[in-house]
């Protein structure tokens, strides 16, 4: 099982609205770590007072992949 720490920004401007853009980050062994690490970044940012933009997204996502 991978997981990956996901960075994804928006563009609000759009319509619909669209990925502006996407990013790995980290991968994980497991959902755990993964949400752990998330965590951590947006208490950094909250404890060093750096905003998050509305268009910023961080999460976590399975990666299904087969051996063929």
């Amino acid at each position: 099982m991978i997981w990956l720490l996901m960075v994804i920004t928006l563009n609000f401007s759009t319509n619909p609205i669209q990925v502006q853009h996407g990013e790995i980050i980290e991968t994980f062994q497991n959902e755990r770590d993964c949400i752990t690490r998330q965590a951590e970044f947006f208490n950094k940012a909250k404890r060093e007072k750096r905003p998050i933009p509305n268009n910023f997204n961080l999460g976590c996502v399975y990666l299904k992949r087969s051996i063929v």
